[in-house]
């Protein structure tokens, strides 16, 4: 890159910064939309779960509980809510990962501006912007 596409590269640098913080922003919210949601039907499905096992005969504990399985399996909005869960899981994973990929891309946008400035700063005091230039370097160890 060449010192003319400086400027723009940090303009642009400039702009994705003050664009993160909104993006990271809305894939929070819609994060915690779906566990909102997830929670819900959570406590709905337990809810049915309880009431099924209430429901089915049987003598043993495990004959109860096989037979809670094979009611709540019948169960159309018992099938609905597990799907519906298994789809609020997925989509959370896909904006875990997204999350991830915007937090990074945020800290990488802020270090090479961080770096930029330096460059720039480190620029102006060797071309004596800001008063004296600072001493040369010396030779040593």
């Amino acid at each position: 890159m060449n010192r003319v596409d400086y400027p723009l590269e940090a303009a642009r640098l400039v702009m994705r910064i003050l664009e993160l913080p909104g993006l990271i922003g809305e894939v929070k919210r819609q994060m915690t939309a779906l566990r909102a949601e997830r929670r819900e039907l959570e406590r709905w499905m337990e809810a049915r779960e309880a009431q099924a096992y209430l429901e089915a005969p049987g003598k043993t504990e495990r004959e109860r509980q096989a037979r809670t399985r094979v009611l709540l399996a019948q169960d159309l909005e018992w099938q609905k809510a597990e799907k519906r869960l298994q789809q609020i899981l997925t989509q959370l994973d896909k904006l875990q990962a997204e999350l991830e990929v915007l937090e990074h891309e945020r800290k990488a946008v802020y270090g090479a501006l961080v770096a930029r400035h330096a460059e720039v700063l480190e620029a102006a005091l060797a071309a004596g912007l800001f008063g004296a230039k600072p001493p040369a370097p010396r030779g040593g160890n």
